[in-house]
């Protein structure tokens, strides 16, 4: 059985939560400017412009965050949001580097308490919230510099549509050679913080996944530093408690910028699993597999299904 996590939960516990991990600093300048987005984020891309603290014209939702700081560093990738709004549905949370939308996804609403998980890079980034209504669109902008971290080489997200409540799909990453649901496969039971040893003897090349999210939408992401053993390795996805009509998006970034992106159909049974793709992390290579079963899918094979993506 699963350990159980709460995504909205009350405010004074996302509070400590927050404030238990950070410490204000001194961050860049005030103006986001223009930011770009791919052309398959265009429809939720943030506006030029955006200063940090609060951006709304009258009437759209008000956004009060747990912690107002616009400037802030953590230690911990799994950074949780929250806060008060008085916006009725979902928002969205965006993390901007250099200009460029990096990673954005859901942010859950329930009865005035907003909650999300959200996944830093290293160094500096911007931290936008947004919530709209029938009279437009408010933004949150804060800094956060995530510490004590390197450039992940790999990173794997995983985002889908259904919760906020009792929706809980899971992500893995299969070493070359290995099967799923063992030491050879990094997921929820053996690897939420890192604790797997991979290739040569060390912390080098370890797979690290951030965070279990059992509620709904995600995100999860699972990442590899420098010194990660050759050979080809597994994306795959699982719907763990079959929640019906959920589609997941699967995100791969080699040093932090996206290289390839995929969706899936609705993860009903049988389609439990979803082989997402093969992927070589030395030659920043994705082959798509693309591929779905009701029982764990082999070990990665060598024999391309489709042609490969290179960055």
């Amino acid at each position: 059985m699963k350990p159980v996590h709460l995504a909205a939960a009350a405010s004074l516990l996302v509070v400590a939560a927050i404030t238990s991990c950070k410490s204000d600093s001194t961050g860049p300048s005030n103006n986001l400017g223009a930011i770009t987005c791919s052309p398959s984020d265009a429809a939720v891309c943030p506006p030029a412009g955006l200063t940090v603290g609060f951006n709304g014209a009258t009437g759209t939702p008000t956004i009060t965050p747990a912690d107002a700081s616009t400037s802030f560093s953590v230690s911990n990738s799994a950074y949780l949001v929250g806060g008060a709004t008085n916006s009725t549905s979902n928002g969205y949370w965006f993390v901007v580097i250099g200009g460029s939308l990096r990673a954005w996804g859901v942010i859950t609403v329930s009865t005035g308490v907003f909650a999300a998980e959200v996944p830093l890079f290293c160094g500096q980034q911007a931290l936008i919230y947004r919530f709209d209504n029938a009279t437009g669109h408010s933004f949150w902008v804060t800094r956060a510099t995530l510490t004590g971290c390197s450039t992940a080489i790999f990173r794997a997200q995983l985002t889908w549509d259904t919760g906020p409540d009792n929706s809980d799909i899971d992500l893995h990453l299969v070493r070359p050679a290995g099967s799923t649901n063992t030491s050879n496969d990094c997921y929820y039971a053996n690897c939420q913080g890192g604790g797997l040893d991979w290739g040569a003897s060390g912390t080098a090349g370890d797979p690290y996944l951030d965070v279990d999210n059992t509620d709904g939408y995600g995100p999860e992401n699972i990442t590899l530093a420098s010194g990660a053993e050759s050979g080809t390795y597994r994306v795959i996805v699982r719907n763990f408690n079959g929640v019906a009509s959920t589609h997941a998006t699967v995100k791969i970034y080699f040093n932090d910028v996206e290289q390839y992106r995929n969706t899936s159909v609705a993860l009903d049974a049988p389609n439990t699993y979803w082989t997402v793709a093969n992927v070589d992390i030395g030659n920043h290579t994705v082959t798509p597999v693309n591929t779905y079963s009701s029982s764990a899918p082999a070990a990665p094979g060598t024999r391309p299904v489709a042609g490969a993506v290179r960055k």
